[in-house]
């Protein structure tokens, strides 16, 4: 990758004073953050540190940039706008200041409409939405809408709706160009909680959870016309979003589906399975570079890692400390941070211990920016914290927006961007 970031060691050697020693020290970790990045296999051509995806550029709810601002106890984040949204949980997705993502109508208690909907980046101005379907609606009330996350290309964008839509659309005015139905096409069952799996891009190829008949668990669709690619195995559709790495040289996708973790390659070849201990997790996995990958669920609970040698899965550690829910983990440095069960926690991925816990944010979510973690509670209080496992050390926080605050934020720019069902924000913190 033409963006990785490599340290010049030259300076170390003529560092005299203390703050430039720091300064390196920095660019060193930086630099080895960006060199573990090349094992996540991401193929979309947009700079590294956008977000057009769900859980970021990588999948990995990680940013590269930088966040200037670190001491939110003496200056807070600046409000750049905040305006009402439709209900969904869909993630704000940021390309060419322009920002996508999906919300909902609802006419009266069963009927209403899904959008694909685009705002300015600087000023939260809509600019157009798109009708992709009608309205899923949660029957146990956790909320309304879409799910998923779109995912972005050069010219197009690629929706997912409630109810099991796949569309591509045109990204200037948000024309749909192709919509495949995967309950009527591919007798897929939509999900208690709807169709939730976010998109994921391989090149030309749309890799998606389908969960149709005749073993159709996965498929691949062309970007260019939704024709189908490839479609493999047996299996429902669920609420796991399927990862990109690469691991021992090779691009895999990875699937959990029921009590399975599949690898594929790009074609649709099967590289390995690997009998999970648990079924259905809705926590994507994580990989942990540079060959293991990390599952999590809460129903039933715990988690595993596995190791993957020679297209062999072996796990080499489980325990049940670290609980995601609907949210996944970050990865950094031997560690993973994330939400066990509803409280924040950081473990060793080589032991399991656990480093640290903070009670009071809920089922929230965070992303990795750098070196920190921004953490954002159920009830949208955006949280500055350190990533290190040595302590919880928070620099501070703001409350970002009001209501249940489930979908994870984005960072792009210097700035973060943070939705829920009712309203969305975004605060410069550069």
């Amino acid at each position: 990758m033409k963006y990785i970031h490599k340290p010049n060691y030259y300076f170390l050697f003529i560092t005299i004073s203390i703050n430039m020693k720091k300064k390196m020290q920095h660019l060193f970790l930086s630099g080895l953050l960006l060199f573990g990045l090349i094992n996540l296999g991401f193929s979309q051509t947009e700079n590294p540190e956008s977000w057009i995806q769900f859980r970021g550029h990588y999948r990995a709810g990680l940013s590269t940039d930088k966040i200037a601002q670190t001491d939110w106890l003496t200056k807070k984040p600046e409000l750049i706008w905040k305006k009402e949204i439709g209900s969904g949980f869909s993630e704000l997705i940021i390309s060419d200041g322009i920002i996508y993502t999906m919300e909902s109508e609802q006419i009266d208690s069963v009927t209403g409409s899904e959008f694909l909907i685009a705002f300015d980046d600087a000023t939260g101005k809509e600019l157009w939405k798109t009708k992709v379907d009608s309205l899923f609606i949660d029957i146990d009330g956790w909320g309304n809408g879409p799910r998923a996350t779109p995912t972005i290309d050069q010219n197009n964008i690629y929706s997912f709706s409630g109810n099991g839509k796949l569309t591509a659309h045109s990204k200037k005015k948000g024309k749909i160009l192709w919509q495949v139905d995967f309950v009527k096409e591919f007798g897929s069952t939509c999900p208690r909680w709807g169709f939730s799996s976010s998109p994921l891009l391989v090149d030309d190829v749309l890799v998606m959870e389908v969960g149709g008949t005749e073993e159709r668990a996965f498929m691949a669709f062309n970007k260019k016309n939704g024709q189908i690619i490839w479609s493999k195995a047996k299996g429902d559709a669920s609420y796991n979003s399927p990862l990109l790495a690469t691991i021992e040289g090779q691009q895999q996708i990875i699937f959990a589906n029921r009590n399975i973790l599949y690898s594929f390659n790009s074609k649709g070849d099967t590289l390995w399975t690997y009998k999970m201990p648990f079924a259905a997790p809705m926590a994507m996995p994580v990989l942990i570079e540079p060959n293991k990958l990390f599952v999590s669920a809460i129903r039933p609970t715990g988690y595993f890692v596995v190791e993957i040698k020679n297209n062999v899965a072996t796990k080499v550690l489980n325990g049940g400390n670290m609980q995601n829910d609907f949210n996944s983990c970050s990865y950094y440095n031997g560690h993973l941070y994330g939400f066990h069960v509803a409280a924040l926690r950081c473990i060793s991925v080589e032991t399991g211990e656990t480093k640290w816990t903070k009670r009071g944010y809920g089922k929230g979510s965070l992303i990795l920016v750098d070196d920190k973690l921004l953490v954002l509670s159920d009830k949208g209080k955006l949280i500055l914290v350190e990533a290190k496992p040595d302590a919880f050390e928070e620099k501070g926080f703001i409350q970002t927006i009001s209501g249940k605050s489930w979908t994870a934020p984005s960072f792009y720019n210097g700035k973060i961007y943070v939705r829920n069902l009712t309203e969305m924000a975004c605060y410069k913190l550069n």
